[in-house]
């Protein structure tokens, strides 16, 4: 949390937020510091990057979480590289993303908490405070504070993509097989992602 102050202090720092548990860990994390820095009207810069195949329950969530952080959405439709160029050429101000990302995650398991983006990509500097944390840390931060999630979690979706690859996740399927258990129940965080296709 230290870190993520001394960036967040610097207010040259935008947040990506896609409505998916660990980027609302990492919003609340935000939150958090913004009130010991006593910064408690500050609107948080946010990017959210659309697309046309996302539930209709994120985007419910993602509205709600706008109003309860009083974030300064920005919505950028179409692929990560291009929305982030684009986020840096209307705010070049902008010199680092605060990510959800975690190590499991795809294409994660070399990336630092501050790495630069890659050649070819915007000037931006990737934060990412809960890298090195665990699905289970994950939900216990959620449950214990009582944060707001997406109402997918709580129907056996354990890893949110789009409407066309992501299922419950099957390892919560109740023995009746009828209903699924919440993503917080997932006894075996590496099977987080079994649910996508």
């Amino acid at each position: 949390l230290q870190a993520e102050e001394a960036v967040v202090s610097t207010q040259s720092t935008g947040l990506a937020f896609n409505g998916g548990k660990d980027c609302t860990v990492l919003l609340h994390l935000l939150h958090i510091a913004l009130q010991r820095l006593n910064l408690h009207s500050t609107k948080v810069l946010t990017v959210n990057i659309e697309t046309d195949e996302v539930f209709p329950e994120l985007n419910n969530f993602i509205a709600q979480s706008v109003d309860l952080y009083r974030l300064m959405m920005v919505n950028k439709k179409g692929k990560i590289k291009q929305a982030l160029f684009d986020l840096k050429h209307d705010r070049p101000h902008i010199s680092a993303v605060l990510m959800g990302t975690r190590s499991t995650d795809p294409y994660s398991a070399a990336l630092r908490s501050f790495t630069p983006c890659d050649p070819g990509w915007p000037d931006l500097m990737r934060v990412s405070p809960v890298l090195t944390w665990s699905y289970e840390q994950v939900w216990r931060f959620i449950r214990e504070l009582n944060v707001p999630y997406c109402a997918l979690y709580d129907a056996g979706y354990t890893s949110l993509g789009n409407i066309h690859n992501t299922l419950p996740n099957p390892e919560l399927l109740s023995e009746d097989g009828t209903t699924y258990k919440p993503a917080y129940c997932l006894a075996d965080g590496n099977q987080e992602r079994a649910g996508r296709t």
